[in-house]
């Protein structure tokens, strides 16, 4: 298959475009190579330089070199003194493919021109490198676009790219300052003002004001700092309101106290002008209120005027029909995606072989089997619920998933995971999540109502699927419960979050999982649902029936437990290969020489 090469500028530089019908082979050679995928140009790209283009030439046989002929005036001089660009790639005959290499590294100055003077510029003045003001505990830098320089700038630990800035932020860590300063060939451009030289930031007065259009509402104004923010966006149920520019919490006792514990350490003024009997406890919303709530904000604050009626027509459909805040979440912004790629056009007007076209589409550009399972998920549900067109049969080709191996720890990197874990109540989740196989979202949501101690049993409610379950509770976890409950006396929920009454969250716990995988030097990359992983799967190396795990798992159907039956290498390991019974001992090389020789 040809590939052709041509010409492009992407990111404010000259690339080598590479444009070929669709072919995943190529396209994991090309990745492989180091290449990179433009959406834009919808092809992959490399640095236009003569090594790149040598890489692709000794890696392809069947190469074609698009190269428009261009006018020759004032305005686009040829490639020479005139010009700091690289020549465009030529080649109308075998000759010029031939010779192509040496003229981008040494290209022929024109008759009566000068020859092409050497870039002395900087690294830093080719990237236009640019630092803004810090955010926080993280530099903030600015710069073009360089393949090179970008991959080598994310492999440092502490540097992030902010999509949202447009920028990478750095940990202001005197670590970071010298790895960054080294790629960029730029010593003494980040600042000195690392994060223990920081004076921490105290006193201002935090005002608690009623809400004016619900009661059961309290606004919280903070200082315009940035420590100050930081600590009332990770409340649970905190939200910004652009009207009246402050937080929105629950106008409950313990919300008020939680927030003035918090803002302790900062001496902190609280000015409350709040009514006398204005905060009650009735004013904290239901769990799952609050999570629905949040699903369908974050999917229509994401959508644009000409898309919220499409948008909020699916998630109130979903809502209606009692879906969980994930489905809302997944299915939003899946479609949000389809109808941002047709321009926010009314669905019912789209045919079914466009949309599979689209779908097409999407996968040959490298979207996950996964993604595209809950795209077609989402585009069913949208046609058959809030289209309700008896005339439409909707039935979408489902893109096939990929088979990929779990991650699965042995007990003793079990044992060495939760002993890494200081922290109580910390370790008593992740111990739970893997001596019970509970979903992440289980563990965190885990009532002392449901721990049924003197059955040994924990009664999970309206788990994955709205289903009920009972798993079982080791001996082992009994006596740290206990002690547990009689340390942290929490009412409610085992595990409460910042706000007594709310639970612990997810990422929270998630977060402890990564830290004590990297303190104690695993090499696997797991996370808490790892754990349920490896429950299931040193269950089966027991020998307990797959009947059994199915149901302590909670999967409705058994051929999702027969996926840790692969997992399980107790049998595996016992599996002898058909040639070790033919040679019992490996068959020496002379051996095999003499009987090729007849001897």
């Amino acid at each position: 298959m040809p590939l052709t090469l041509k010409k492009i500028k992407h990111r404010g530089a000259f690339r080598i475009g590479v444009f070929f019908p669709f072919d995943r082979n190529i396209n994991d050679k090309l990745k492989k190579l180091g290449a990179t995928y433009s959406r834009t140009n919808r092809c992959w790209y490399f640095d236009y330089s003569p090594e790149e283009y040598k890489l692709i030439k000794e890696n392809f046989n069947d190469i074609e070199i698009d190269s428009p002929q261009t006018k020759k005036n004032a305005t686009q001089p040829a490639a020479g003194s005139k010009s700091r660009d690289l020549p465009h790639i030529d080649a109308s005959s075998e000759t010029k493919k031939e010779d192509t290499a040496s003229k981008l590294s040494a290209p022929a100055p024109h008759p009566g021109e000068q020859k092409h003077k050497a870039d002395n510029r900087s690294l830093a003045q080719k990237l236009k490198l640019q630092r803004s003001d810090n955010i926080g505990k993280y530099w903030v830098v600015g710069m073009r676009y360089h393949h090179r320089i970008s991959k080598e700038l994310m492999k440092v630990k502490g540097v992030y790219w902010n999509s949202h800035e447009k920028a990478y932020l750095m940990l202001r860590l005197e670590k970071v300052k010298a790895k960054v300063e080294h790629i960029l060939e730029s010593p003494g451009f980040l600042p000195e003002d690392f994060i223990s030289k920081e004076k921490h930031v105290t006193g201002g007065v935090i005002e608690f004001k009623p809400h004016t259009e619900n009661n059961s509402l309290m606004q919280v104004y903070v200082p315009p700092l940035f420590v100050m923010t930081e600590k009332i966006k990770r409340f649970a149920m905190a939200r910004y309101s652009k009207q009246y520019k402050c937080y929105l919490l629950p106008a409950t006792p313990e919300v008020y106290k939680a927030i003035a514990i918090h803002y302790e350490p900062e001496k902190v003024s609280i000015s409350s002008q709040l009514p006398e009997g204005y905060l009650k406890k009735g004013n904290l919303p239901k769990r799952k209120q609050v999570l629905l709530e949040k699903a369908k904000n974050k999917v229509i604050d994401h959508a644009p005027e000409k898309g919220l009626k499409y948008i909020e027509l699916i998630t109130n459909h979903m809502l209606a029909n009692n879906m969980s805040d994930n489905t809302i979440d997944n299915y939003g912004h899946a479609f949000l995606g389809f109808l941002r790629d047709h321009d926010y056009q009314n669905p019912s007007e789209i045919n079914y072989q466009d949309i599979v076209k689209y779908l097409g589409g999407m996968m040959a550009k490298g979207l996950s089997p996964s993604s595209g399972q809950m795209l077609v998920s989402a585009l069913n549900y949208y046609y058959k619920h809030v289209e309700q067109n008896p005339s439409i049969v909707f039935k979408l080709p489902r893109p096939r998933k990929e088979s990929k191996i779990r991650v699965v720890f042995s007990m003793d990197e079990c044992y060495t995971v939760f002993n890494t874990i200081e922290n109580p109540k910390q370790k008593l989740a992740l111990m739970i999540a893997y001596g019970t196989g509970m979903r992440v979202g289980e563990v965190v949501e885990l009532k002392w109502n449901d721990v049924l101690m003197a059955e040994q049993k924990i009664h999970i409610k309206n788990g994955k699927g709205k289903k009920d379950r009972l798993v079982m509770l080791p001996a082992s976890l009994i006596e740290m419960l206990k002690n547990y409950k009689a340390l942290y006396s929490t009412k409610d929920y085992v595990f409460d979050g910042q706000i007594a009454g709310i639970p612990y969250s997810k990422g929270s716990l998630q977060k402890v999982m990564r830290r004590a995988l990297e303190e104690c030097g695993l090499s696997k990359k797991g996370s808490v649902h790892s754990l349920r992983h490896s429950f299931a799967t040193h269950l089966l190396d027991a020998g307990i029936d797959i009947r059994y795990v199915q149901q302590l798992l909670g999967h409705k159907d058994i051929r999702t437990t027969m996926i840790y039956s692969h997992l399980s290498q107790s049998n595996i390991d016992k599996i002898k290969s058909p040639l070790d019974k033919i040679f019992p001992s490996a068959p020496s090389q002379v051996n095999i020489k003499n009987k090729k020789k007849g001897t």
